[in-house]
């Protein structure tokens, strides 16, 4: 499965958590971002940028912009009177509420969504965009000498929603989002025409089911933990230390293709988000609890810090269990290093032959280090 996702349909996160959780469940995270376009990004994201390889920016090609537009075009040849009535500009226009914070070409043309289409990284080619602009589509404006088009909402969630698709295809990528009112974007160029003429039209409501199964169950593990509470920098040092667990988890998420492959066709992003959650409670969880239970079946408490074993020298007990040097404390000490490291030392080994062979230990590193109450009191 592609382990590096394509963000759509903006260009901004609308949700720190979402990214957060992303952070957990995808090696990269790209975003269709001209290089020009003004910076509007949270500290978050800023510092995601500056410390980590973990976000980049992405523009369309030619290929990219040229296969949309000519799909875009044809249809409007076909049904441009259609079009009109469902996505006219004027329409949005007149039916857009009251907002008097709006500034610049949000204030003159309320109700549209602008699409960049400046000189250098456009998302739309100029031909469709006067195309469009002349069936009362589009509209063309310039802010700060910066191009855009601006469409009705629902146009313009079809058409970038269509744009990554086709981006995401070529640069064999994942497309995701965090906007449950976007539909997959996952074989949108196929489903075209039914998505701008047909009201009926079929809109699975999650595209990559494997990794919005992963996303799903780290979330489950960090649960009632709040995300946006564990520091930035515990997250980063975490993906650089369990790269191999998640790659394990991945293949384990393989193993369910058959239950996730049933789930394509539900249109309603709740109902399918509850198949996933039902999905984990009779697979994944079931296979974390019993790893739980063997790795406490194994575990070695620490008081004193000896190989990580609870031993008590004045009392000359291990455990417990009777120590043969009673009465010399030092000699005890030396005593129960020869007779219980090795002990020690396999049942470590044990724990950590564990934890290799399991394809669910990185949930149980969520649990143990994201989602624990020790972590916010070490803050």
């Amino acid at each position: 499965m592609p382990t590096i996702a394509l963000y759509y349909p903006r260009m901004r996160f609308r949700s720190e958590e979402w990214l957060k959780l992303a952070m957990l469940t995808w090696d990269q995270v790209g975003r269709i971002r001209p290089r020009l376009t003004m910076d509007s990004d949270s500290d978050l994201v800023r510092q995601l940028r500056a410390e980590t390889g973990f976000l980049f920016d992405l523009e369309p090609s030619e290929q990219d912009l040229d296969t949309v537009g000519e799909l875009f075009a044809q249809i409007a040849e076909l049904g441009g009177g259609e079009l009109r009535g469902r996505f006219s500009v004027r329409a949005a226009i007149e039916s857009a509420p009251a907002a008097p914070a709006a500034t610049g070409l949000r204030a003159r043309y309320p109700g549209l969504v602008w699409v960049y289409a400046g000189g250098i990284g456009p998302k739309m080619t100029r031909s469709l965009s006067f195309s469009l602009t002349r069936m009362e589509l589009a509209v063309i404006a310039e802010e700060d000498g910066v191009t855009h088009v601006g469409l009705h909402p629902l146009f313009a969630r079809i058409y970038l929603t269509a744009l990554a698709d086709a981006m995401a295809a070529s640069a064999l990528l994942s497309p995701v989002t965090d906007d449950l009112d976007s539909h997959s974007a996952v074989g949108t160029l196929d489903r075209l025409y039914e998505l701008l003429l047909e009201k009926g039209a079929r809109r699975p409501a999650i595209g990559d089911l494997d990794h919005a199964y992963i996303h799903l169950a780290v979330e489950a593990v960090l649960r009632p933990t709040n995300i946006a509470d564990v520091p930035v920098r515990k997250l980063i040092d975490f993906r650089e230390r369990y790269t191999g667990e998640l790659a394990a988890f991945r293949k384990h998420v393989g193993s369910l293709s058959e239950e996730l492959a049933a789930l394509a066709a539900i249109e309603n992003p709740i109902a399918a988000h509850a198949h996933l959650h039902s999905i984990y409670r009779s697979t994944t969880k079931p296979q974390l609890e019993e790893l739980r239970r063997a790795m406490r079946a194994f575990g070695v408490e620490s008081s004193t810090g000896m190989l990580g074993l609870k031993v008590d020298l004045a009392s000359g007990t291990i455990i417990g269990g009777p120590v043969a040097t009673a009465g010399q404390p030092v000699v005890a000490a030396a005593g129960l290093t020869l007779t219980v490291a090795p002990y020690v030392a396999g049942r470590i080994k044990a724990r950590r032959v564990l934890r290799e062979q399991s394809q669910v230990a990185y949930l149980l590193a969520v649990d143990q280090h994201l989602a624990s109450r020790s972590l916010f009191k070490r803050r």
